[in-house]
């Protein structure tokens, strides 16, 4: 499941004020517990830091003349 920044944000807001339900990719979320909440959301972030990292970065060849 592809999660976005909103979706993120969305879950740590409701975190917040402890609600437990919430829509999370489209889909309504009914949560059992705050620990659910909070395991959903290092999900996102480590899913949110995986597509940043495969993005790759600047890459600057280097010439030598000899």
């Amino acid at each position: 499941m592809a999660y976005t920044a909103a979706d993120l944000a969305a879950l740590k807001a409701n975190i917040a004020k402890g609600v437990t339900s919430l829509e999370v990719a489209g889909e309504k979320v009914t949560f059992r517990s705050l620990d659910e909440m909070l395991k959903l959301a290092a999900v996102i972030e480590a899913e949110l830091d995986a597509g940043l990292s495969r993005r790759g970065g600047l890459h600057l060849p280097t010439f030598s003349r000899g």
